[in-house]
């Protein structure tokens, strides 16, 4: 092990190209080299080093002359300032662990190579026993430039590197994944530009004052930050000026997939299946986990041995104990006994255990279990329980250098756990004296001891990595789940193992700095090396090949369901007492907590996950601030996580993360501004939230603020604010909800005077609570369903800084709020609540509250002895209920079926891909890369059936249907028919998916200029324009449809016949003879026909008739026979010959003629318009995937694949199929 650093001075280093790297603000600090080294000289006792590189440029050329120099004296600093010129510094002590003759560092080639290596190479390089792996390293890296990134790529096991290779001019630096080899970085800025790379934090970079009550993060301690891990170089250059030299800054990619997969850290097997969950008493489950057990304890194993035994370890003595820290609990037992199956019987372990509450603490008591058992299994092993208490006063020395050691890190939580693991690696306790008197008690044997051991074994990355995320780090009385947690009513539903493995790959993501830089630097500081078994290469892998279900077991109570594959391995080991112990969080060092702020223990986790670079997963339920409760929203609540997310960064974040939030001088919001129809539970959101964080809540709302007096709604406002105030506290929040803020401060245009005051009033309030970064506080909630008619003033940054969204549910959150509002009934064992969600389209939570009202209202009526919901209970329910916010329109899913409408196959056919498939089949439609269609034309003679069309498009599409007619947007007063049209497609877009269906559509969007009269003319124009706009914004709505009817097909304007609006056109002609006689089919069909009644040979004496004459026709033939005998007991021929004389078709030849005509001009201009007799594949192919098309290459290419995907698909359900 060693202790390496360099500095760079003289040199501009450009960050450019690294975009995530930020230049935080802090104040220059004056440590000299002298610092440095003595900081690292604590990490490698053996031996300290350094050595100068002095970089000149040249005369009139852009190269670099270097000269290399034996160090001297003195800070980084140039003694001719006359000439450009720059410094490389430096500097490494070593910890002799390797090799058979000692090694100072930094290394130099006979090349001018210069290589400071902190690390060991367990794999991946060829070393030889008594190899020393720097020295190999070096001659590996010296090949060239290129390879660097590559070597370092293959090396296994931990390591942080500087190095100068001398034939590129070129400085290399990183660190291993995991961050399991400590370097911090400083880099350049406008007030200190030296470039600092080093193992530690110098004591002198840590100011007086700037401790952890300091709350002073922005400045000194972010003067360094932890090196994301990673292969990194400095290309140094002279600029063309020739006046400076550069030092382009570049990352690397890992050139070996095995690291990129840990890094990754993806698991494949994740949420068991139903025969996996039902397999828990099975022999054959039972040999797969033996199997997987015996795979990780091998694997940990041979790890143990890389680390101990598999190089010699350089010392002057003949024998070195290796250590052990040491809790009694899983991991350290674990470590231990595989340590006595790869040590030689002849060396001692120390077992390293801290207290700070003596005999008595947890640790302690757990530890003297532990290592009685492990003399069972290994009786001949010399163990040593090294106890190592530690009085509160006298740690001030110990706490003051420890905050240099964890230094970027600043939580009480990291000098919780630094303090102990720097006074185990320090190893200066007691032990006891073996006695042959086993009546004397071991307390009078207690003797000094001082662990002379070098390698210190410890237990990190057994948590991250087998589902100890269950429990964080914390005190026996506050012990919490990082956000999770898991014994919920649902064990083994998908989405707690989703959750529990997300949380598990975030804390392997962020390990590297919220963990082993923190502790390698702890422990290096008195001598020793930290090795960590459980995060090596092959363990990790292995660990991620293991079933999740493996890896816990959700069955089991908290504290045993944890790490269930590590009780398996140590069951395997016999420590079958350990196997069964309870987890718990960590003890040791828990005083410091209690003696310090408690607000403030706690680990950084939103600056943490941010460095990690992955966005943080908050799963339902996630911890509460105040109290024990663990109550969530979600229990009241069904969806609406987006809403539930954004009020609790509002109200609880600003406590859980107080010390972050000075950390980063992060300023919260005052506001937030929830808005959304009547009935999405904007008002609900906010109680629940409330309630769950135990905070005060003040309602305000127009009809408690409002007053007859003037000056009474100020003073009402005024007392609400000082009341929210009074009861807010350091942990507690206080939160002001205002409900139709839109009602209280309306836009400027149109409020009166009260309004202005009640305005101005609030803004004052608003302006006045101040933010600020530490509680207590008040924030402000306001909710309104008209967003735009409220004061702009109010959203404005300061305010209202946040708005969201609280739209009508979709189909899953629609299921949550029906389980919520059922889980009190009984339901019948064949009720389906997915199915009642998905045909409840439009419903907000009002609604469906209402609708389970209604059915349990269905259900008391049908039976009052048991009350069991039941499908028809919801169906009579929803006969009486419907979505709120398509009141006022007529909007319904139409009972016409497919069946319904007699002939037109092909047409029917055409609709179903164009309609239903969008919807459907969206997954397969998106696979393809495919725009569903926005608008659909059906033209064609009155009475065609295209009205019954667009109805059983909307039914099979299971579709909410929105039909308007032209009367109604037609009014006598100017816009009201522009507000409808805008109204129309607004409540379409909360109900979708849904059709939009205007009937005598050639009305609405006739022609410019074509109408009769100017006001007709201007009226049409100006609904023709809202109609464009409207069907331009379907572009971003999902599950949109516009349908459209019309007998006058050239009298639409011609703005709404290109692609992007009414996508496809067709043309529904009158029926031919068997579409005839399927219309008569099914208009007889629930009537008695008589025997000589030849249906078919109607249909051919019909000729011109269209679908409502014949049905006409069946209905005109009822009533003759009625009219004949009112007793009569059917219809016969002789009642259709007498009808038939009575009706004419009103369809003439030359009518058709005209239709027909139209459908030609526009197939040969534009083959969006395709006739239904048309048999042509190409055609149908292309309709079918909704594509628009003109002639041309590009046509011609998307009609060739088109007509191959469905040649190859045609008899494959497409479900199916994707």
């Amino acid at each position: 092990m060693c202790g390496i650093a360099v500095i760079v001075c003289g040199v501009r280093i450009e960050l450019s190209t690294l975009s995530s790297l930020s230049e935080p603000p802090f104040e220059q600090l004056e440590f000299s080299v002298e610092d440095v080294k003595s900081a690292l000289g604590q990490r490698g006792p053996d031996s300290v080093g350094e050595k100068k590189i002095l970089l000149r440029p040249t005369c009139a050329q852009e190269s670099v002359t270097l000269s290399l120099l034996e160090a001297t004296e003195g800070t980084c600093e140039l003694e001719d300032t006359t000439t450009t010129s720059g410094e490389l510094h430096f500097i490494g002590s070593t910890l002799q662990l390797r090799g058979a003759s000692p090694v100072i560092q930094p290394l130099v080639d006979s090349s001018g190579n210069i290589l400071a290596y902190n690390g060991e190479v367990f794999g991946g390089v060829e070393l030889d026993s008594y190899d020393n792996d720097t020295e190999v390293l070096l001659k590996c890296l010296e090949k060239g430039k290129a390879l660097v990134p590559e070597v370092l790529s293959m090396i296994k096991g931990p390591w942080a590197i500087i190095c100068w290779q001398e034939s590129s001019r070129t400085l290399w630096f990183g660190r291993a994944a995991f961050g399991r080899r400590s370097l911090l970085v400083h880099w350049p800025t406008v007030e200190d530009p030296r470039f600092l790379l080093s193992s530690v934090s110098p004591a002198s970079s840590v100011a007086n004052g700037s401790g952890l009550d300091a709350g002073n993060s922005d400045g000194i301690h972010r003067f360094w930050e932890e090196l994301p891990c990673g292969v990194y170089s400095i290309s140094f250059s002279v600029s063309e000026s020739g006046l400076c030299i550069r030092g382009e800054v570049a990352k690397h990619e890992w050139r070996n997939t095995m690291w990129k997969e840990l890094i990754e850290w993806e698991r494949n097997l994740v949420v068991p299946r139903p025969e996996d969950q039902s397999m828990s008493s099975s022999l054959s489950r039972l040999q797969e986990e033996k199997d997987n057990a015996i795979s990780v304890l091998a694997a940990i194993k041979e790890s143990v041995r890389r680390r101990t035994s598999l190089h010699s370890i350089f010392s002057e003595k003949q024998v070195v104990p290796v250590a052990v820290l040491f809790s009694g609990g899983l991991d350290s037992m674990i470590l231990a006994a595989l340590l006595d199956q790869c040590l030689d019987p002849k060396c001692e372990v120390d077992l390293l255990n801290v207290s700070f509450d003596g005999p008595n603490a947890p640790d302690r008591i757990s530890a003297k279990t532990g290592i009685k058992e492990l003399k069972k299994i290994a009786p001949l092993r010399r163990w040593r329980l090294v106890e190592i208490d530690a009085d509160l006063s006298k740690l001030a020395f110990e706490t003051k250098r420890v905050m240099s050691l964890i230094n970027p890190a600043d939580t009480y939580m990291d000098l919780n756990i630094g303090t102990a693991l720097w006074l185990a690696s320090r190893g200066d306790g007691w032990i006891h004296e073996e006695s042959e008197n086993q009546a004397v008690e071991l307390d009078n044997l207690r003797i000094r001891y001082k662990s002379e051991a070098r390698v210190l074994l410890v237990g990190a990355g057994a948590d991250e990595q087998c589902a100890d995320s269950l429990v964080m780090v914390g005190t026996e009385q506050n012990i919490e789940m990082e956000g999770i947690y898991t014994y919920v009513s649902a064990l083994f539903s998908p989405w707690i193992w989703v959750a529990l493995d997300k949380e598990m790959k975030l804390d392997m993501q962020r390990i590297w700095k919220r963990n082993l830089g923190r502790d390698d630097r702890c422990i290096a500081d008195n001598g020793k090396e930290a090795r960590f078994p459980f995060l090596d290469e092959d363990v990790v892998k292995t660990l991620l090949d293991i079933p999740l279900w493996e890896i816990a077991d959700l069955e089991q109570p908290s504290g045993k369901g944890d790490k269930k594959i590590l009780r398996q391995v140590a069951k395997l080991l016999g420590l079958h007492e350990v196997a069964k112990m309870p987890n718990r969080a960590i003890q040791f060092g828990s005083r410091i907590a209690r003696e310090s702020n408690r607000k403030n223990f706690g680990s950084n986790r939103a600056a943490n996950q941010a460095s990690a670079g992955s966005v943080r997963f908050q799963a339902p339920g996630c911890d509460d601030i105040v109290g024990d409760d663990t109550w969530q929203a979600e229990a009241e609540i069904g969806g609406n996580e987006r809403a539930l997310q954004a009020l609790r960064e509002l109200i609880i974040f600003p406590f859980r993360y107080s010390l972050e939030a000075r950390t980063l001088g992060l300023k919260w919001s005052r506001g937030l501004l929830l808005y959304g129809p009547p009935g999405t539970g904007k008002t609900s959101l906010v109680r629940a939230v409330v309630q769950e964080c135990d905070a005060h809540l003040t309602v305000l709302s127009p009809h408690s603020v409002h007053r007859a007096h003037a000056g009474e709604s100020e003073k009402v406002l005024r007392e609400a604010f000082a009341e929210a105030s009074s009861h807010a506290g350091s942990d507690k929040p206080s939160v002001i909800f205002i409900d139709e803020i839109d009602v209280l401060c309306p836009r400027r245009s149109s409020r009166g005077e009260q309004g202005v005051r009640i305005t101005s009033q609030l803004f004052t309030l608003m302006d006045s609570n101040k933010p600020s970064s530490s509680a207590p506080r008040v924030v402000v909630v306001a909710s309104t369903n008209r967003l735009d008619a409220i004061d702009p003033a109010l959203r404005r940054a300061g305010r209202f800084d946040t708005l969201v969204e609280v739209s009508t549910p979709n189909e899953e959150d629609r299921l949550k709020i029906l389980q919520l509002y059922t889980k009190k009934v009984s339901l019948d064992p064949s009720l389906d609540l997915h199915a009642i969600a998905t045909s409840c389209n439009g419903f907000v939570g009002a609604d469906l509250e209402a609708l389970c009202r209604e059915a349990t209202i269905s259900a008391s009526k049908r039976s009052s002895d048991s009350l069991i919901l039941t499908l028809q209970d919801f169906k009579v329910a929803k006969s009486v209920v419907g979505p709120s916010i398509t009141r006022g329109i007529t909007v319904e899913i139409p009972k016409v079926t497919w069946d319904d409408v007699g002939g037109l196959k092909d047409l029917k056919k055409k609709l179903q891909q164009a309609v239903e498939w969008p919807i459907k089949h969206s997954a397969a439609f998106t696979k393809m890369g495919i725009s569903p269609m926005r608008g659909i034309l059906l033209h064609g003679p009155p009475g065609c059936s295209k009205t019954t069309l667009a109805k059983a498009a909307a039914n099979a599409a299971q579709a909410s249907f929105f039909s308007l007619s032209c009367a109604e947007l037609f009014s006598m007063y100017v816009g009201e028919g522009e507000a409808l049209l805008r109204n129309t497609f607004q409540r379409a877009r909360l109900a979708s998916p849904s059709i939009i269906f205007f009937d005598e559509a050639d009305v609405v969007a006739c022609k410019r200029g074509d109408e009769g009269s100017s006001n007709s003319s201007t009226v049409g124009e100006r609904l023709l324009s809202t109609l464009l706009t409207e069907m331009d914004g379907l572009e971003e709505a999902k599950g949109i449809l516009v349908l459209a009817a019309t007998n006058r097909p050239y009298a639409i304007d011609a703005a709404l016949m290109r692609p992007g609006r009414f996508d496809l056109v067709l043309y529904v002609p009158p029926p031919d003879v068997e579409a005839r006689l399927e219309i008569l089919q099914v208009h007889t069909r629930s009537m008695r026909l008589g025997e000589d009644v030849d249906l078919r040979k109607i249909a051919e004496e019909t000729d011109l008739f269209t679908g409502a004459e014949l049905e006409g026709l069946c209905r005109e033939s009822g009533t003759v026979s009625l009219r004949e005998n009112i007793a009569a007991t059917g219809v016969f021929n002789r009642h259709f010959l007498t009808a038939k004389k009575s009706l004419k078709p009103a369809l003439t030849v030359e009518e058709v003629e005209t239709y027909a005509s139209f459908r030609k001009s526009k197939s040969s201009g534009d083959s969006r318009t395709v006739p239904v007799e048309r048999k042509k594949v190409s055609d149908s192919s292309v309709l079918g995937l909704g594509l628009s098309w003109k002639f041309g290459v590009a046509s011609l290419m998307l009609l060739v694949t088109g007509n191959y995907y469905f040649n190859q698909t045609k008899h494959v359900e497409l479900a199916a199929a994707t």
